[in-house]
Formats: structure tokens, sequence, C-alpha cells
């Protein structure tokens, strides 16, 4: 089966599990309320005395935001361990919902629920948790390798230039190529994550291992398909970036508006998560040999 085919058969799946969106979306938002609600009340608090705060809304005022940092410069240490234990369960809130997709998408037949979601989140942490500290080694070995690589190799031809388009040029691709070099390793531990849910395995490593065997043997058709998917995002994207410029913002109910289409992406987004586990899920279920050694 093509990948276009099994894409299509990723979008209808993600269609009747769209639930899921909407679940992402209300969890992230949230969570969102959380981390956000305290720097947003010191915020106003500084504003509430400040005959700047009118124009600060309006475009950021370098004196005012020099004012702010002044001020509470005693707390800073305070306000980064906040923002850093935000990204940090942040991170693990992702790794807790991927398991509640995958489990949810690998059950086509079923009903989505709230408790089914959220058991499958709990059922499929640890493993997600484990995978999720493997990926962190690898992701800096990849960084660290890819980075210097790219920047020694486009160099030459950066070197070689003889005006400012051609260095435009690669300093433009080489952010293109990391970028797709990034999908490999994303997709790569996508597909892990779907082993681990389809075929009821509890060892990560294990896992990796015969994840790293499958994709091996049909890379370019796995990151093809990844690709589309991803195409599909960025079209979404496109979309909504055109839809948002269009609209004025200099009324208060046409703010709103703005604030709605903002929420109507980010659900799209959500959405789009859903499609590539659901895609990724078609392709194993079209490719997926015997497995002799569970």
């Amino acid at each position: 089966m093509g990948n276009f085919r099994i894409l299509f058969k990723g979008m209808i799946l993600g269609w009747q599990k769209r639930r899921l969106a909407i679940k992402l979306w209300t969890v992230n938002i949230l969570f969102s309320l959380f981390a956000v609600t305290p720097f947003f009340f010191l915020m106003m608090k500084h504003m509430s005395h400040s005959f700047a705060a009118e124009r600060a809304l309006q475009r950021l005022d370098i004196f005012w935001l020099a004012d702010f940092i002044y001020r509470y410069w005693n707390v800073a240490p305070a306000v980064l361990g906040s923002a850093l234990l935000a990204a940090v369960l942040y991170f693990l809130l992702s790794v807790f919902l991927n398991g509640g997709i995958i489990g949810c998408l690998n059950r086509p037949e079923v009903r989505t629920t709230m408790a089914e979601f959220f058991h499958d989140c709990g059922l499929y942490f640890w493993r997600f948790f484990r995978l999720f500290l493997l990926s962190i080694p690898v992701y800096l070995i990849f960084m660290g390798l890819s980075l210097p690589l790219l920047r020694a190799l486009l160099g030459i031809l950066n070197r070689r230039a003889t005006s400012e388009w051609p260095a435009l040029i690669v300093r433009n691709l080489r952010f293109i190529i990391l970028v797709l070099l990034l999908t490999v390793v994303v997709m790569f531990f996508d597909y892990v994550k779907i082993g681990l849910v389809t075929g009821a395995r509890k060892k990560v490593l294990k896992e990796t291992w015969l994840t790293l065997q499958f994709i091996c043997r049909r890379f370019f058709k796995a990151w093809g398909l990844y690709l589309l998917a991803g195409l599909v995002f960025v079209a979404l994207t496109f979309f909504y970036l055109e839809i948002a410029r269009l609209l004025p913002k200099n009324r208060p109910l046409l703010v709103l508006l703005v604030f709605i289409w903002q929420q109507i992406y980010i659900l799209c987004r959500q959405w789009s998560k859903v499609l590539f586990f659901a895609s990724e899920l078609e392709f194993v279920r079209q490719h997926q040999e015997p497995d002799q050694s569970a």
C-alpha cells in the first residue's frame, strides 16, 4: 500500500478519534493556566501601579521592562526555577498523554472515553518515561554531531560565495537540513512508542532494537509518510497564519475573535499530533511481520 493511502487511512482514523484532540486541548489549556497564572498576577501587580501599563500592553517598552526586572531582581531565581519546573512538568505531561493517544488509536472500533484515555496514559507512562530518558542522550548526541558537521560542510560553500545571496541560501539550507534530520529521530521514537503499545512489551531496550530493525528495512517509505503528515501540519499552519493576518486586531470584539481562531489552531495542532501517530500506526499494521521474538 502506498504512503498516500496509508496517510488517508490515518486521517480517517484521526477523524474517528477526533475527541482525542479535544481531550489534549483541554489538558493543555488547564496546564497552561496552572503554569502562567503566577506570572500573570505578578505582571498585573506591577502594571497596576505603572503609568506605562497601557503602552506596555500595546507594544514592548524597554524602559518599562527594565523597571520590571529591577524591581523583581531578587525573585528572579524563583521565577526562573518556576519556569524550569513548568517546562519539566510539561515534558512529563506529554509523555503521559502519548500513552493515552496511542492506546486509544490502537482500539479503533472502541469509542474513546475519558476514563479509558487516562487509563492508557497511566498504563504506558512508565514505559514511555524510560524511553524518554533513553531519548535524551540520543538527542544530545544528534545535536552535538549534526550541528558541527553541517557547519563544516556548508561552510565550504559559504567560503566560496562571491555575494550575500549564496551565504543566505546556505544559512537557510542548514536550518532545513537540520529539521529534516531531526524528523528522523522523532519518527524513530514515535515507532518505538507504537511498538511498546501494539507489541505489549515492557522492555524498552528490546523494543528499541526491534524498531530499529523494522525502520531500517523500510526507512525511506516510513520517513516519506512522516513528511507527508508533516506537510498536513504545515498546510494547516499556513492557513491559520493567512486568516490571522487578515483579521483586524484593533477592536475588543475582534480581539476575542482572534483568540478563538488561535484556540482553533491549537486544536488543529493537537489533531495533527493524533494524525502523526494514526498514520504511523497504520504503517505498522501494513508492514508488520509475525514477531517470533516476543
